[in-house]
């Protein structure tokens, strides 16, 4: 590794300031992702970020996205990259392909890193959305959450013609994502996790009953229904939100329904 590929203390201090940044639009899972890549703009020195979340069981399934959001696309960018996410998406990108076969929980690679030249500029991918967009080298980060399979997404992007990204820059986007990565599901709530209307009329029951202060035993009382069968709805609860705790539960709601300022 050469010294000019290690990340700069002023490089690590903005990546904090950037997830402190996240974190106090945390609440919200598309307010915290919006602000993250217009930070990496500035962090990384590109013109446009995308990306979002969505679920990704590896292998063999392919990325199944929930969301997709983007900073700094003019109307032909938007146009394309909508486009993108409508025709194709991560399910029929080559990109998206080379990185399912790699291990670990946080995969950070240049596009020429995934693909060779030849494969990518013959590509229907680059030929029907990037060059379109007169958008060429990109740099992909995939964190995988061990919770649901979740996976969070991040492109950065340049123009045609301009240089590829460069080893120090690919390491700080990998630094800053596994950063990031740990508070989602946490502090940054995620497009992955589960909402109250996904669950069944008696574990919204159960969950109602917690929320306003019943113990379990109260909470069999006011719904006529054992003990037994009221710990084990509770226990549905922490598994279901990724807790292990009535406190831990309260805070989870609660912070799913602040409000951010």
């Amino acid at each position: 590794m050469r010294k000019s590929d290690l990340l700069r203390l002023a490089e690590v201090r903005d990546a904090y300031r950037l997830i402190g940044d996240c974190r106090d639009l945390g609440s919200e899972p598309a307010l915290w992702q919006i602000r993250m890549f217009e930070g990496l703009c500035q962090l990384v020195g590109v013109p446009w970020a995308s990306g979002g979340e969505g679920f990704w069981a590896r292998p063999p399934g392919s990325i199944q996205p929930l969301s997709f959001l983007a900073f700094g696309l003019d109307d032909r960018h938007r146009e394309r990259y909508l486009a993108y996410a409508r025709e194709v998406g991560p399910q029929g990108d080559p990109l998206y392909h080379a990185l399912q076969t790699l291990p670990g929980q946080i995969l950070t690679r240049s596009r020429s890193a995934l693909l060779s030249d030849a494969i990518w500029y013959r590509s229907s991918v680059f030929n029907n959305y990037y060059k379109p967009a007169r958008a060429d080298h990109a740099l992909f980060s995939v964190y995988l959450a061990p919770q649901r399979h979740g996976a969070s997404v991040i492109c950065l992007s340049r123009g045609l013609g301009e240089r590829d990204f460069l080893p120090g820059e690919v390491r700080l986007l990998e630094f800053f994502h596994a950063e990031l990565g740990r508070l989602i599901g946490h502090q940054l709530v995620s497009a992955t996790e589960p909402t109250i209307d996904e669950l069944s009329p008696r574990l919204r029951q159960t969950l109602a009953c917690l929320l306003e202060g019943d113990s379990e035993k109260q909470v069999a009382a006011r719904l006529g229904l054992s003990p037994t069968t009221v710990h084990q709805y509770v226990t549905a609860l922490y598994r279901r939100f990724g807790v292990q705790s009535r406190a831990q539960l309260l805070m989870h709601m609660l912070r799913r329904s602040r409000t951010p300022e």
